[in-house]
């Protein structure tokens, strides 16, 4: 019995050797709380093809807005008056093809009445945000031959992307509406590649032992065949 499960184990190991195996590996980057609209070079590594085969590229962009906003209603009547602040992300590829976007966004609405005679956007007609502050985030995953060219090499290395940002800002609802804002935004940028490592190369030793387990567990079952003949 102990000859019997010697020689499984041989062909159980032998059969592990052939299996392949997923892993992933993620860069970061970021850009620091900034006044729009900016424009960023980040530098992110590529994929180390020597690990294995490259099977996607997943790239997540987060975006955080900031800043704050105020609106003065000169309108003869109370208004709902809506201020957003928003700022638009795009990362791009060293060509300037966009990868992805995110978008985040504070809205907010403020009951106002008809306008109080001064421009000061406070009063009954005005209004202050105050700092305020929203994140939103976006993710695009790739398997594409021409990013898989683009985002690997052997040894791996590094590549320089584009991070822009835009704001989007601003002030509705009111027919005769002053408005104005403070917006900056920040980003940060992860790639991530899941890949495939090849399948071990037993040691010629290995190969060996395997052979003598699987002749050991061959002459038991015909010696059991025997047996029972």
């Amino acid at each position: 019995m102990k000859k019997v499960a010697i020689a499984l184990a041989a062909a159980g190991l032998f059969g592990a050797t052939g299996a392949a195996q997923a892993d992933v590996v993620s860069f970061t980057a970021s850009k620091a709380q900034t006044l729009t609209a900016w424009n960023e070079v980040l530098s992110l590594g590529k994929f180390n093809s020597d690990l294995g085969t490259l099977n996607s590229i997943t790239f997540e962009l987060g975006g955080i807005v900031t800043g704050s906003g105020r609106a003065e209603s000169l309108d003869a009547a109370a208004s709902v008056v809506t201020l957003s602040l928003s700022s638009l992300l795009k990362l791009s590829r060293p060509d300037g093809s966009t990868i992805v976007v995110t978008n985040p966004v504070f809205s907010n609405s403020y009951n106002l009445m008809a306008f109080d005679g001064a421009i000061d956007f406070a009063g009954t007609s005005g209004v202050v945000t105050g700092p305020v502050q929203s994140s939103h985030s976006e993710s695009f995953t790739s398997s594409m031959n021409s990013d898989f060219a683009l985002f690997s090499q052997a040894g791996g290395g590094n590549i320089s992307l584009k991070l822009g940002a835009t704001g989007l800002s601003n002030g509705s609802g009111a027919g005769n509406l002053l408005s104005q804002f403070n917006t900056s935004a920040a980003g940060s940028v992860k790639v991530t590649y899941d890949y495939t490592v090849p399948a071990p190369v037993p040691e010629p030793e290995t190969y060996a032992m395997l052979i003598g387990g699987l002749g050991l567990l061959g002459l038991i079952r015909r010696r059991a065949a025997k047996k029972t003949a």
